[in-house]
């Protein structure tokens, strides 16, 4: 029996697709067992796939924009400055030419985000700003 086969999943923020084409997949049922033959090239392909993951788990969410400037001390500073008056939350910068841009926190999503901007007093002109890049560890709970 020739059965093609077409799973999408959404891991890691990102859509993968992958498209299965098994050739001779036969299942044989019966009152005890449930026997699948699987094609050796998809246990592997899922494997690659499940260890390139867990090498480099990295989610699309949200993160707080409090700042940028072409001069990347003064963001340096600024982020210094951030984690000393807030120690449990995330705070990186990303170059992006010209600017250097100082991001705080890790949402998974934009309303998550609007809400801790609401609690920061010293950021006046923090927005959210979407990120692909997300350690999954990074996310506040």
């Amino acid at each position: 029996m020739n059965n093609l086969w077409s799973v999408q999943l959404f891991v890691s923020g990102k859509f993968i697709a992958l498209l299965f084409l098994v050739i001779g997949c036969s299942a044989r049922l019966s009152a005890q067992e449930i026997q699948i033959n699987e094609d050796p090239r998809i246990s592997q392909l899922c494997r690659t796939w499940i260890n390139d993951n867990r090498a480099n788990p990295r989610i699309e969410g949200w993160r707080v924009q409090v700042m940028a400037s072409t001069d990347r001390l003064q963001v340096e500073d600024a982020r210094n400055k951030f984690r000393i008056a807030h120690p449990d939350v995330p705070a990186e910068w990303i170059h992006e030419k010209p600017y250097y841009k100082l991001r705080i926190g890790a949402f998974r999503n934009k309303l998550e985000a609007m809400a801790f901007i609401a609690t920061l007093a010293d950021y006046t002109g923090a927005y959210p700003a979407k990120d692909a890049n997300i350690h999954p560890r990074d996310f506040l709970e």
